[in-house]
C-alpha cells in the first residue's frame, strides 16, 4: 500500500512538473470532484494557500487562475469554499492542455 502510494506521489510530481498553471488547477478541480459523490459540487478542503503549496503555485496564481476560470464560465464560486463546476468538459480539455 505505501509502495502504490510512493508511485501515486511520483506521477503526480512528474504530471505538475509539465503542466501551467491552468492545468493544475483545471486537474485539481477534477479530482476533487471525482473523489466527491457531489457531483459538480466541489467543497474545497484547504485554503487558497494550502491550494498553491500542494501545486507548487504561488497564492497569486491560484487566485488569478480561478478567477480567469470563473471569467470564462467553467466554473462558479459560492463562496471561498465551494465551486461548482460548470463545464466539465471544456476543464478536462483544459487539464490536458487542449
Amino acid at each position: 500500500m505505501v509502495a502504490g502510494r510512493l508511485a501515486d506521489a511520483h506521477f503526480q510530481m512528474l504530471q505538475l512538473g509539465r503542466m501551467n498553471a491552468d492545468q493544475r488547477i483545471a486537474t485539481f478541480l477534477l479530482s476533487l470532484s471525482e473523489r466527491t459523490d457531489t457531483g459538480d459540487m466541489i467543497r474545497l478542503p484547504m485554503t487558497r494557500l494550502d491550494i498553491a503549496d500542494h501545486l507548487g503555485l504561488t497564492i497569486e496564481t491560484v487566485s488569478r487562475t480561478i478567477g480567469k476560470l470563473t471569467s470564462i464560465g467553467l466554473i462558479v464560486l459560492r463562496n471561498l469554499n465551494n465551486i461548482r463546476i460548470l463545464d466539465r468538459d471544456a476543464l478536462e480539455d483544459l487539464a490536458e492542455g487542449s
